[in-house]
């Protein structure tokens, strides 16, 4: 096996990430990333959202949407087919929106979630 190193991931065809000299997780750094979790669509909003949080649950590949304090979050699969989705679902609810954020995993993410228990545990079991 060879490894090449780099620091620029995004261009990486396979990304492996090694924890204690043994290979933790390797694969496209889309899967890695699809891996630990959805992209959310994060709405920032003004008024009442009576209604709204259904009609965005009904929109294809919508798997959760959360409504808290003037904030939605909707999580799903596919971010880049759904952002557009729950503009148009927003705007035809007449709900108005300060803010629409796309938020997709990232390798940090991935890191965190491969090995940052086992960094944790670590910690804990060094200070007990």
């Amino acid at each position: 096996m060879i490894f090449l190193t780099t620091q620029y991931l995004e261009g990486a065809d396979r990304v492996g990430i090694i924890d204690g000299g043994r290979i933790v997780a390797e694969d496209t750094l889309a899967e890695l990333k699809r891996s630990v979790g959805q992209d959310l669509v994060i709405v920032s909003t003004r008024g009442e959202l009576d209604g709204v949080v259904d009609r965005l649950r009904a929109i294809e590949a919508v798997d959760q949407v959360d409504a808290h304090e003037g904030e939605l979050t909707v999580g799903t699969p596919d971010g880049l087919r759904v952002v557009g989705r729950v503009a148009v679902a927003l705007e035809e609810a007449g709900i108005a929106v300060d803010g629409l954020t796309l938020r997709t995993p990232t390798l940090d993410d991935v890191f965190l979630e491969m090995i940052g228990n086992r960094m944790r545990n670590q910690d804990e079991e060094e200070a007990g």
